[in-house]
């Protein structure tokens, strides 16, 4: 019986000796970012990585490491869980700070390593095995991000990274018992593996507590742009816009006001929005047009500047306008249709509101996509979206509101070409200096004809004086009525 126990004691010794050997023998090491910590060990042939971040899962979003210095043909391996427990594992390279493309043929595979992947409220931790390469040192990049991909597919867009980094391991570590704990690779009971520590932090937690990281010079650049063109587009355009539909029937100097607006506030707004969109992405080292967002921004820009030019040219070369017949009660489709209006006027209106109408869809593009997906810090403000629906619909119905001053706009328009009309054949003059008097071959003209009060006085330009006489002529003293010489009503006026 005590030889029995003799042997018994003698195969426990051994197992525990053989435990501490085994546990002696681990190779691998750790380290923790500001964000994420990542260890690995060695298993056999294979590697282990495991990286953890103090994400649950409503924040978290991906983790990943690549093996190099930079991003820049760096094999990564990205991997996130998805919402029905899915793990995705995608091995990607990238050319530069563009989005990763999958590679099709890596150089190691890498395979998800279930037993140490987990999620819990607070906490996430994902794992895969690689084969070795050999290296001693090795050269990692990580990243994490806190807005999930919108799908499993190994090739699905990736939100951009909300934190990033590089790190040396040196994988010829050797770990001593004091170092090393078990980690259960599988259900309660089963055998456990003994993993490198992660380091201490200051906060003398082994994990990082998350907290965002500050802004980035890009996305510092990127919330100007927003910000700016927001205001640009949508406040200062559209305020311009309604000082024209509004004001033009109750004030003569309207255009004074929809000109600062749209030309004086609007082009520094405008024009810095978008040259910091295109700093923010040479900064980010990024490419240009390569969504909707950053197509339409250029359509955006170009249409804005044909429209100062439209507004300029409409204002500084005015065609002669032709009379309008008069009528009785017309209705606005009458009066639209006897107005003298010129195209460019109508084309002018047109694409101010389309292109209010394109910005409204533009910033919903920018709050619900591009904010997400250009900084990784997960969606906007929701106040900001708020903002945007009560915008996109009290600026309709205000601007709605002023086409019901529309007929008297055109019934001014239309008084005011008759009275043009009238006046190229009898053009009300300037009082003249006291005292003065005008001759004109004899004919003696102390005052002029008065001008109606409330009429303009209208300039008749250098054209009009080389046109024929009109019908309106008189004979002069000296013809006694043998030669008649016309002489214009307006000129002897």
């Amino acid at each position: 019986m005590a030889a029995h126990f003799l042997l018994l004691w003698m195969v426990s010794f051994l197992v525990f000796l053989g435990s501490r050997s085994t546990r002696a023998q681990i190779q691998g090491d750790s380290f923790c970012g500001s964000t994420m910590c990542v260890r690995a060990f060695r298993n056999g042939t294979q590697w282990t990585y495991q990286m953890q971040a103090n994400l649950g899962e409503s924040r978290f979003g991906w983790m990943a490491i690549g093996f190099g210095t930079s991003m820049q043909d760096s094999q990564m391996v990205i991997m996130w869980p998805n919402r029905d427990g899915f793990v995705t594992l995608s091995q990607r390279t990238a050319t530069g700070h563009l989005q990763p493309r999958v590679d099709a043929n890596p150089r190691r595979i890498a395979t998800k390593y279930l037993p140490l992947s987990y999620q819990t409220s607070s906490l996430t931790a994902l794992a895969f095995t690689i084969p070795s390469n050999d290296e001693v040192v090795q050269h990692l990049i990580w990243s994490i991000a806190t807005s999930r991909p919108p799908t499993a597919a190994v090739d699905t867009t990736l939100t951009q990274h909300v934190s990033f980094g590089n790190t040396v391991l040196y994988l010829n570590r050797t770990f001593s018992d004091s170092t090393l704990a078990p980690v259960p690779t599988g259900p309660p009971g089963s055998a456990a593996t003994y993993l490198p520590p992660f380091p201490t932090q200051t906060s003398g937690q082994s994990l990082p507590e998350f907290q965002f990281p500050p802004l980035l010079p890009y996305q510092k650049m990127l919330m100007a742009h927003a910000i700016l063109s927001g205001i640009g587009f949508l406040i200062v355009l559209p305020i311009g816009a309604l000082i024209g539909r509004w004001a033009r029937t109750f004030t003569t100097t309207w255009f004074k006001g929809h000109w600062f607006f749209q030309a004086v506030l609007g082009i520094p707004i405008i024009w810095s929005g978008w040259f910091l969109a295109v700093a923010g992405i040479i900064s980010k080292e990024g490419r240009h047009f390569d969504d909707t967002h950053k197509v339409l921004g250029l359509v955006l820009i170009g249409a804005y500047t044909l429209q100062l030019l439209l507004g300029v040219h409409i204002h500084l070369f005015k065609p002669r306008r032709r009379p309008i017949p008069a009528a009785l009660n017309q209705n606005v489709a009458q009066l639209i249709t006897t107005s003298n209006r010129p195209f460019l006027n109508y084309l002018h209106a047109f694409v101010g509101l389309s292109i209010i109408t394109l910005s409204f869809y533009q910033v919903y593009l920018g709050i619900n996509v591009e904010w997400e997906v250009s900084t990784g810090r997960g969606s906007a403000p929701r106040v900001t979206e708020k903002i945007w629906i009560a915008w996109a619909v009290i600026l309709p119905v205000v601007y709605l509101l002023g086409l019901s001053l529309l007929p008297k706009q055109l019934k001014q328009e239309q008084k005011l070409a008759q009275v043009k009309a009238r006046g190229s054949d009898a053009l009300p003059l300037k009082p003249s200096p006291p005292g003065s008097k005008k001759s004109v071959r004899g004919l003696q003209i102390s005052n002029p004809i008065p001008v109606k009060e409330g009429e303009e006085v209208w300039r008749q330009d250098e054209e009009e004086e080389a046109e024929a006489p009109n019908n309106h002529d008189i004979m002069s003293e000296d013809s006694h009525g043998h030669s008649m010489q016309p002489v214009q009503f307006a000129r002897a006026f």
